[in-house]
């Protein structure tokens, strides 16, 4: 396994987003495998199975134009410098998926596709080994709220949350101070949003209109 350097890895990403089409299918699995080389090495996915389901991700991700976002190419380039950083990569891709599930241009079988994947990445940055029940990492947080980690990190300075410095400087938050009371149940969310997938041809709508869907349904 050779990980590609920061730099090597945003001209593979530059290169495939830019790419043309007849070399298009070469690059988009030459970026997946690049991934699990980097970003899926610190989290125990370069082995295992990962390759189609990454190549997959790609490939819709690419399918629906957020391949090219500037956020992901970033999370990429910096997913090898440690387990946070490439947990908080994954989580971002999940985020893409649910995204790409949204757009309506895209045959409903590749839509649902988009959203079992994103439930796949987002739990194993969430249930990897060895993570402590008691503390989340950062990664774990925003992969949780679907927010970047740099959103956490913002809302560690301005004491929104709870966070302990470990000595080697990164930051671990007690799990107890995150209560899923009142909020939504993702498993559910992920349910009602590929039946609305199934039955319509538009898109399935973004977390806040399902959200606002099961509350009505639960008054009903």
């Amino acid at each position: 396994m050779q990980i590609l350097s920061p730099e090597d890895r945003a001209v593979l990403w530059h290169k495939t987003v830019e790419g043309g089409s007849e070399d298009r299918e070469s690059l988009l699995r030459i970026l997946a495998m690049g991934i699990l080389d980097s970003a899926g090495s610190k989290l125990d996915l370069y082995s295992g199975g990962y390759e189609a389901p990454m190549v997959e991700t790609v490939e819709l991700l690419d399918a629906s134009g957020y391949l090219g976002r500037d956020d992901l190419r970033q999370a990429f380039e910096e997913a090898d410098e440690s387990e946070e950083a490439a947990a908080g990569f994954f989580a971002l891709l999940a985020d893409h998926l649910r995204l790409t599930a949204d757009v309506e241009r895209l045959p409903a079988d590749a839509r649902l596709r988009a959203l079992e994947l994103a439930h796949e990445w987002r739990d194993h940055v969430l249930d990897r080994p060895g993570k402590a029940d008691e503390f989340l990492s950062v990664a774990d947080v925003a992969a949780e709220f679907s927010v970047t980690p740099q959103a956490v990190y913002k809302w560690i300075r301005e004491k929104k949350v709870e966070a302990e410095k470990t000595p080697g400087g990164s930051y671990r938050l007690p799990a107890s101070q995150f209560t899923r009371r009142g909020r939504l149940d993702r498993s559910r969310l992920a349910a009602l949003q590929r039946r609305l997938v199934e039955r319509h041809p538009e898109p399935a709508g973004n977390e806040a209109e399902i959200a606002e869907e099961i509350r009505r349904r639960r008054s009903e």
